[in-house]
C-alpha cells in the first residue's frame, strides 16, 4: 500500500485568511478532504497551538518543522508527498486530480501547470508532458503544487527552497507537467487579492457553471451572504436551520391567506432559499461538509415544501373553503412524498458516505445519458427549491398564490414518472466519491 504524506509550506502569506480560514489551517484542511491524513507543517513561523489542536481534533496528524532554508529537509519518508504552499489555494479535487496523474516512477515528480491564456506568471516552459525550464518567459505558470516520489525527495533535500528543488527536478529531466482543470487553483499574494478570489472559489465549489439557471440567481445574493457570514464563528448546520426558520415563518405567512402576507410569505421563502444556498457555501469554504450536515439539509428542504404547501392550502381554505386548489394540494402531497421517499432511498443506496455529492453526480450523470435520462436531468430544476422559491413571489406578486398547488401538483406528478423511469439507472450508474472519515 502506498503511503502519502503532505508537506505545507509557510511562506510570506500565512498571515492571510481566505474565505474564513487561516492559510495554515486551509491547506491542511484541503489535504485532509483529499484524503491525506499526515501533514508536515515547515517555515520559519510555524502556527499557533490553537490551529495544531484544531487540525488534530479533525484527525490529522500533525507535525512542525521550523527552517528558513533546505524546507525539505525534514520532508516526511513516505512513498509520496504532495507538497503545498499556503499562497496556493486549491479545492480537495485539485489535489486528488494531481495525485491520479502522477507518475510514481523513482526520482519523478508531478507539478500542477496552469496553461490557461491568462495565467499569470507564465515563467514554466512545458512541451511533451514535461517541464524544461522555470523562472523564465514561458507558455504556462506554475501552481506549486507538487507530487514527489520517495527518491525526488531525496533529490532536493538540501535545495533552500521549493523554487531551486524545482529547477533541480527540471534539469534532470524529472520534472513532469500535470494539470488540475477544471478545479479551482490560484496563487494569492496579499488580502486584497485572496478577497477578490473568494466569490470565484464559493462558485465554482458549488456548482459553478453547471447550476440552473434559478440556482445561479440565488447565488448571487447567498455568495455575498456566505462571504460575511464566513467572517463570523457560525457552522454550516446553524446556516441550515435559519433557513427552515425562515421556510417555517413563510408557512404561517401563507396561512394568513391575504395578498400582503402572501407577498410577506414568499420574501420569507425566497430568503430561506439564500440561506439554503449559503449553508453549502460555507461548509465547503470552511472545508466542514459532512455526511450529518448534507442529511440535516436534505430534510430541512424536503420539510420546506410541505410547511408551504400546508400553509397556502390552509390560507386558501380559510378564505374561499374546500376547492380544486384542495384537490390540487392533495395530489401534489402524495406525488411530493413519494419522489421525497424513492430520492431518498436512491441518495441513502448510491450516496451515503457523501450525500452532498449526489446532486452533482446525478446531474453528470444524466448528461451522459439517454434522451430521457438528459430531459430528466434539466428537468430537475423545475423541481427544486430554487425554482419554486422564483414561482412563489411570481404567484404571490400577481395574487394567485393557490393557483401554484395545482402547478405542483401537474409538476410533481410528471417528476414522479420520470423518478420511476430513471431510478434503476441512478442505482446501478450513478457514484460519488466518499467523504474522508471524521
Amino acid at each position: 500500500m502506498t503511503s502519502i504524506s503532505a508537506l505545507i509550506l509557510i511562506d510570506d502569506h500565512d498571515g492571510i485568511r481566505f474565505a474564513g480560514l487561516n492559510l495554515i489551517e486551509r491547506a491542511a484542511l484541503t489535504m485532509r478532504k483529499a484524503g491525506i491524513e499526515r501533514v508536515h507543517i515547515v517555515g520559519c513561523h510555524l502556527p499557533d497551538g490553537n490551529i495544531v489542536n484544531r487540525l488534530r481534533r479533525r484527525g490529522l496528524t500533525v507535525t512542525c518543522a521550523e527552517r528558513r532554508n533546505e524546507t525539505f529537509r525534514t520532508a516526511p519518508l513516505t512513498d509520496v508527498v504532495v507538497v503545498l504552499p499556503v499562497s496556493t489555494i486549491v479545492e480537495p479535487k485539485a489535489v486528488t486530480a494531481l495525485l491520479r496523474q502522477a507518475s510514481l516512477a523513482p526520482g519523478t515528480a508531478t507539478l500542477a501547470m496552469d496553461t490557461r491564456p491568462e495565467a499569470g506568471s507564465r515563467l514554466a516552459l512545458v512541451a511533451g508532458g514535461m517541464v524544461y525550464g522555470l523562472l523564465a518567459k514561458g507558455n504556462a505558470a506554475s501552481t506549486d503544487l507538487v507530487v514527489l516520489s520517495r527518491d525526488a525527495v531525496s533529490q532536493i533535500r538540501s535545495a533552500p527552497s521549493l523554487v531551486h528543488a524545482l529547477q533541480r527536478l527540471a534539469g534532470k529531466g524529472n520534472l513532469r507537467a500535470g494539470s488540475v482543470a477544471p478545479h479551482f487553483c490560484e496563487r494569492v499574494r496579499d488580502q486584497r487579492n485572496a478577497d477578490a478570489f473568494e466569490p470565484a472559489y464559493l462558485r465554482h465549489t458549488n456548482g459553478g457553471s453547471a447550476e440552473g439557471l434559478f440556482t445561479r440567481i440565488i447565488r448571487r445574493f447567498s455568495i455575498p451572504l456566505s462571504r460575511r457570514l464566513l467572517r463570523f464563528p457560525i457552522t454550516a448546520n446553524e446556516v441550515t436551520l435559519i433557513g427552515f426558520a425562515l421556510s417555517l415563518a413563510a408557512g404561517w405567512a401563507f396561512s394568513s391567506g391575504t395578498y400582503v402576507a402572501g407577498l410577506v410569505g414568499a420574501l420569507f421563502y425566497y430568503a430561506s432559499m439564500i440561506f439554503d444556498c449559503s449553508d453549502g457555501e460555507v461548509a465547503r469554504a470552511k472545508l466542514g461538509d459532512s455526511r450529518f450536515g448534507a442529511w440535516l439539509e436534505t430534510v430541512t428542504d424536503y420539510l420546506s415544501y410541505f410547511v408551504v404547501l400546508g400553509g397556502i392550502v390552509w390560507g386558501d381554505v380559510a378564505r374561499e373553503g374546500f376547492c380544486l386548489h384542495v384537490l390540487g394540494a392533495v395530489v401534489a402531497a402524495i406525488a411530493s412524498l413519494a419522489i421525497v421517499l424513492i430520492v431518498g432511498y436512491l441518495r441513502a443506496q448510491v450516496a451515503s458516505a457523501n450525500p452532498g455529492g449526489f446532486d452533482d453526480a446525478l446531474a453528470a450523470q444524466f448528461r451522459q445519458g439517454t434522451g430521457v435520462q438528459r430531459f430528466t436531468g434539466w428537468s430537475r430544476q423545475l423541481i427544486k427549491r430554487s425554482f419554486l422559491a422564483h414561482l412563489i413571489v411570481f404567484q404571490a406578486v400577481i395574487g394567485f398564490l393557490p393557483v401554484l398547488l395545482q402547478i405542483w401538483a401537474c409538476g410533481s406528478v410528471a417528476a414522479l414518472i420520470l423518478v420511476l423511469a430513471t431510478h434503476t439507472h441512478v442505482v446501478t450508474s450513478v457514484r460519488v466519491e466518499p467523504l474522508p472519515a471524521r
